[in-house]
Formats: C-alpha cells, sequence, structure tokens
C-alpha cells in the first residue's frame, strides 16, 4: 500500500525551490565579494609584476599568488576566464598591491596601465650617470641605455650625425615606464632638446662648449656661465691648452666602458665621479692640459642657460678662473692675478 505524505512533498518542493535561489545568490556573491574584495587593507609597498607577450592567464595568476598579491588563485583564474580579460590583458611591467581587488588587478593589466616613475636628469650629467640613475629606478638597463647611446643607426634616425648621443640628452624631469625601450628614452629626451633649441643656431662647438660650462658651473649662476664661457672662447683664439678636469673625469669613464663591453661581463659599470690627479697623466684626447683646443665630444648634458652661454660668452679679457670653498668662481686676467686669487681663497 502506497502512502503519499502531501505535506512532506510541498515542503521538500519548497526547500528545493529555496536551495535553487541561494545557492546561486550564496556563489554569485561569494565571487562578486572575492572580486571587489582586496587581499589586505593594511597598506603594504606594491609590487612589480612582469607581464611578457604570450604569457598564459595561468602563469599571470601563479606568479600573483606567488608574490601573496591574491587570495585564491583558482576564483582569480575563473574571473579572468568567464569575463574574457584573458585575451586583453596586455604585455608590460605593472605595480600590484594587496590593497588592490582583483577587479582592480584585471583593470590595471587589460588598459595597460603599466608602472611607469617620475625621475629628474639633473643638468651636467653624463651619459655614464644618467644611466645609472635609470638603472636605479629600473626603467632600463644601464648597459642597454648605454649601447644605444653609440649606435650610429639610432643616432642618424633622430638627426644626430656625430658619435654618440653625449650632450642631446636635455635635462628635465620625465615620466619613464618601469622596463622601458632605452631607444625610445634617448628619443624622447633628444626630442625635448630639440624642442629647447629650436630657435638657436647651436653648432656642435658650442654644444661641447656648454657641457663643460655645465660641469664647471653652478647651474643657477648665468652670469658666472657667461663669464667662465668667455675664458673658454679666449684660450681658444689664442690656441691656449683649456686645463679643465671635468674633460679627463669623463675620458676615464669612457675608457672604462668600451674595456667593459669588449669583456662581455654582466657586473656593473660604475662611472668616476670625483677628479683624482692621476687622470691627468692619462693620455686621450679629452685631456685639456696636453691637448689644444676641445675635447671631441660634449662631456655632459648641459641646459638651455649652458646652452646660451657658451653661444654668447661674455667679453672679458680672462684666462682663467678658481671655485672657491664656498662655491664662488673667482675671475684672472693673468697668471700673476690667478697665483694671487689661489693664495686668497685656496689656501
Amino acid at each position: 500500500m502506497c502512502y503519499f505524505d502531501h505535506i512532506l512533498y510541498k515542503r521538500t518542493k519548497k526547500i528545493a525551490f529555496i536551495l535553487k535561489i541561494i545557492i546561486p545568490i550564496t556563489v554569485v556573491g561569494y565571487l562578486f565579494l572575492f572580486t571587489f574584495t582586496p587581499r589586505s587593507y593594511i597598506h603594504k609597498k606594491p609590487e612589480l609584476i612582469t607581464i611578457k607577450q604570450g604569457n598564459s592567464l595561468r602563469e599571470i595568476t601563479y606568479r600573483l599568488y606567488q608574490k601573496k598579491l591574491i587570495t585564491n588563485p583558482y576564483l582569480f583564474y575563473f574571473i579572468g576566464f568567464i569575463s574574457g580579460y584573458s585575451e586583453y590583458i596586455e604585455a608590460g611591467t605593472y605595480y600590484v598591491s594587496v590593497n588592490q581587488p582583483p577587479a582592480s588587478i584585471y583593470h590595471e593589466f587589460v588598459n595597460g596601465r603599466v608602472a611607469s616613475v617620475k625621475v629628474t636628469v639633473p643638468p651636467g650629467l653624463n651619459i655614464f650617470q644618467i644611466a645609472e640613475i635609470l638603472a636605479k629606478n629600473r626603467i632600463t638597463g644601464k648597459k642597454l641605455f648605454l649601447k644605444e647611446c653609440f649606435d650610429r643607426k639610432l643616432l642618424l634616425s633622430i638627426g644626430i650625425d656625430e658619435k654618440d648621443v653625449e650632450g642631446f640628452l636635455y635635462p628635465n624631469t620625465y615620466i619613464f615606464k618601469i622596463d622601458s625601450n632605452p631607444a625610445k628614452i634617448i628619443k624622447e629626451m633628444v626630442m625635448e632638446f630639440d624642442i629647447k633649441t629650436k630657435n638657436l643656431k647651436l653648432g656642435y662647438k658650442n654644444l661641447i662648449i656648454a657641457s663643460i660650462i655645465t660641469k664647471e658651473v653652478n647651474e643657477n649662476s648665468k652670469k658666472n656661465m657667461r663669464l667662465v664661457s668667455s675664458v673658454i672662447h679666449n684660450r681658444l683664439k689664442i690656441n691656449m691648452p683649456l686645463d679643465i678636469d671635468s674633460t679627463s673625469i669623463y675620458a676615464i669613464n669612457l675608457f672604462a666602458y668600451k674595456k667593459y663591453i669588449k669583456t662581455k661581463r654582466n657586473g656593473n659599470f660604475n662611472p668616476a665621479l670625483n677628479m683624482n690627479s692621476a687622470y691627468l697623466k692619462i693620455k686621450s684626447p679629452y685631456n685639456t692640459y696636453s691637448n689644444y683646443g676641445l675635447p671631441p665630444t660634449p662631456i655632459a648634458n648641459p641646459n638651455i642657460s649652458a646652452i646660451k652661454a657658451a653661444a654668447n660668452p661674455a667679453k672679458t679679457r680672462y684666462l682663467y678662473y678658481i671655485s672657491t670653498k664656498h662655491g664662488k668662481t673667482i675671475f684672472a686676467n693673468n697668471l700673476t692675478e690667478q697665483v694671487k686669487n689661489i693664495n686668497e681663497y685656496l689656501k
């Protein structure tokens, strides 16, 4: 005999109906909560995540989980898969923080909001020092950047018919992407140089003089820039050696770099920054104690003030100058005055 409990049937049907609603809502709610909830609300320094061309969503997810930037790799992968985001993720290096929910992380990846750094290149730095700054900020590799600085094909493509790009990298504040192409960095800095100097009739000779001025004079003293410029021009007119220390320092960096490239080592190349008396004994076209005239190339990257000073020197008879311990520049017409100034200000 079959008994049918109508009340139990209705109750079971009601429970099944409720479960059909509750389970999907719970699952969707949990996914929604996961998608828009960060791993942590405690502020922490963002991590750099590099996505290479061809990286799969599985590889990206694993890297994020490995860095402890997401809590559940399966759900993160699932969201990327069902949403179709995985098809639009752009290659690049990104800042990712534990304070970002998965939705925000995907938003960065899909929109290509790659990590960038604001970096200031002050006047008077040479290409070796600029390479140091760029490498320190993870903008590009030091060796890669310097290699492009001497790349003849690249230089000609941006209108520079010289041995290297020294002197043409305009000092300024830039925003560069992490892991940038070094050629793009050079092009951007040269473009800035072209903009700043477009109304000037600038020859390569004056660019070399400007690079020396910017190494010898405080960038805030435009008057002293023109006076130092007059010393350089006056010495060149009478075929007198320039006797400038900073040109010899540059030669040391240049020779060290060429040696570094030949050895093909992966170690660091550290540029010399301070003068050493031994540098003056080295035979080099940059040694302005033993050679007449200007060095063959600029020795730094000048700003517009130094460039204008090189093209428009003050009218003086100065042939000498010294920098005091307090940063003041003292000028002299002849050696007798120079010796007197040295005894008065430097001893």
